[in-house]
């Protein structure tokens, strides 16, 4: 008896990892012929090399007409409205130059959300990016591959839901995930509809249910964060003395580690970094500590690096985790996901200012300080910080159960760093909480299997 075919579409370095790098694909071969159509094939094809597993090119996307943005625009802020959707609101807020059109637009999305007419909108939405034929050939390449279910793993994005819309044509059943805690009450709306949806937890399952209604007449499972497999692989970890001497590190001075997000959002992350490598000198946290700052894996930080060297040489900068600028498609290779890895394994604290690394933290028990106010004497930055720490509703169930060593001003921080030399039980550190809280089980290095058998055993029983 053929196996039913399975095909996965991913456009992200955070998603590519959980395929090839977690325990789910070897599981989910098992009872699926799999292909994969990857962005990241073109830069890395050695990481994507699988058995019995055809990876190819993610096809070409032309987009949805422009003209439709400002329809889905007006639906996104009549639903922000209708949900009282407050990290949608704080990012407008704070995030978005307010133009003539975009404040129409947002008047008419709070018009048709007083009016009672934000489903009506919706499903317009649906049936305008439905009769879309701007790719015909991606939907020859989905007759021809024949798959008999789409799994999309990043529904938020541009080019996946494309594939979704054109795999509706095709009535092929589709499996969107949501890959991460913030995406479904901080990214637009999606612009299809999925047969089933796979979450983190079942906190995200409310969520969902919360922020598109209809998904209530869908299939939902939890999934899990098979990214975090490779935490518990040692393959995947560097021998310390190897991990040390890149960095210039030595053993006998605990690691501090400085996790920086994208400079687009929170745009004062980088100049608090600045100042608390300053202040770090100042205070003697140099003689106590050793300081490691990581970027974030897929923005660029070179032209930021001279600026820490001119305060001390002592200060290092994982200035290689990222892909090169020039790459067309960006990836994470073994070797950055080693570097992963090891850095949190072998550090000791991490500082992040409401990221996910502080679950990358939790993964290996590792207290954690984090940033919930603005540290520079710019105010204007003052209610923007506040609002995205306290308010971001991913953030406010950690925060509700006091998960989070949250600190609010450098007092505080120098205070929590200089104790914890003569302490190390002096910072709060509620890792196992935290892991349970957003993956619902502690990390065994089986979140892909886990995945795979909730996917397998949902779509079977709805066969």
């Amino acid at each position: 008896m053929n196996k039913p075919k399975i095909l996965i579409v991913t456009t992200s370095v955070f998603t590519d990892r959980m395929l090839q790098y977690s325990t789910f694909l070897e599981r989910l071969k098992q009872e699926f012929e799999v292909e994969i159509w990857a962005k990241s094939f073109i830069s890395n094809p050695e990481d994507w090399k699988m058995d019995d597993i055809l990876v190819k090119s993610f096809p070409k996307v032309n987009p949805l007409p422009h003209w439709t943005s400002y329809i889905r625009r007006v639906n996104e802020y009549a639903w922000m409205n209708r949900l009282d959707a407050k990290s949608i609101k704080i990012n407008i807020k704070y995030k978005v130059k307010k133009t003539f059109l975009i404040k129409f637009l947002l008047l008419l999305g709070y018009l048709f959300s007083l009016l009672g007419l934000h489903k009506l909108l919706e499903n317009l939405v649906f049936k305008l990016v439905s009769v879309n034929n701007r790719n015909k050939k991606i939907n020859q390449d989905l007759k021809q591959s024949l798959p008999d279910y789409l799994l999309v793993f990043n529904p938020f994005w541009v080019e996946e839901p494309i594939v979704a819309l054109e795999a509706k044509k095709n009535n092929i059943p589709i499996i969107s995930i949501i890959p991460s805690w913030d995406n479904v009450t901080t990214k637009s709306r999606m612009v299809y509809k999925s047969d089933y949806y796979g979450l983190w937890s079942s906190v995200r399952i409310k969520e969902l249910f919360t922020y598109y209604p209809y998904t209530k007449k869908a299939k939902t499972f939890v999934f899990g964060t098979p990214q975090y497999d490779i935490f518990s692989n040692a393959h995947f970890l560097q021998k310390k003395e190897v991990f040390l001497d890149q960095y210039h590190l030595n053993d006998s001075l605990p690691i501090l580690l400085y996790t920086l997000g994208s400079p687009l959002f929170i745009t004062t992350e980088i100049d608090v970094c600045l100042q608390f490598c300053k202040l770090a000198l100042q205070e003697g946290i140099l003689e106590k500590y050793q300081i490691l700052i990581r970027p974030h894996p897929i923005k660029d930080f070179s032209e930021y690096i001279p600026k820490f060297k001119h305060i001390d040489t002592r200060i290092k900068i994982q200035s290689e985790v990222q892909t090169s600028k020039t790459e067309k498609n960006r990836f994470m290779n073994k070797a950055m996901l080693e570097n992963w890895v090891s850095t949190f394994y072998y550090s000791d604290i991490v500082i992040a200012t409401s990221s996910t690394t502080l679950l990358d933290a939790s993964m290996f028990n590792k207290p954690h300080i984090n940033i919930t106010e603005n540290l520079t004497e710019d105010k204007q930055y003052d209610d923007f910080l506040k609002d995205v720490s306290y308010k971001f509703i991913h953030l406010k169930n950690l925060n509700d159960q006091k998960l989070l060593n949250n600190i609010t001003n450098w007092e505080m921080f120098f205070n929590q760093l200089h104790q914890y030399i003569n302490d190390k039980n002096s910072i709060q550190n509620k890792s196992k909480e935290i892991v349970i809280a957003l993956a619902e089980q502690k990390n065994e290095g089986k979140y892909g299997a886990f995945f795979a058998n909730q996917l397998i055993k949902i779509v079977k029983n709805n066969a």
